[in-house]
């Protein structure tokens, strides 16, 4: 996540402070079961899907087959809704990491 983050910074010129700060001191998975927990979807998550950059988002990293054991079905249910009803190709963005 923390090099999600730094391309981010790079392409974008996106800084959350308050999520790096989450990063640094909760790690990846914790942040991003923090995140899931929210009734909806942060700031951070707005501003990628106005970038058009939800394939960088907590989201779409909590969906990745290589993290399936890291996160409870709800958790992975929750990410994908969020993904969906924003408009993202969950199903594409799935096959395009095989």
């Amino acid at each position: 996540m923390l090099d999600g983050y730094r391309y981010l910074v790079r392409t974008i010129r996106y800084t959350a402070k308050s999520f790096l700060h989450m990063l640094t001191m909760q790690g990846g998975v914790d942040t991003a079961k923090t995140l899931l927990r929210g009734t909806s979807t942060s700031d951070g998550f707005v501003r990628l899907w106005e970038e058009n950059m939800l394939a960088h988002s907590v989201e779409a990293s909590v969906i990745k087959p290589q993290y399936e054991l890291l996160f409870t079905d709800q958790e992975r249910r929750t990410a994908q809704m969020r993904l969906q009803a924003h408009g993202f190709d969950v199903e594409g963005f799935l096959r395009s990491l095989n």
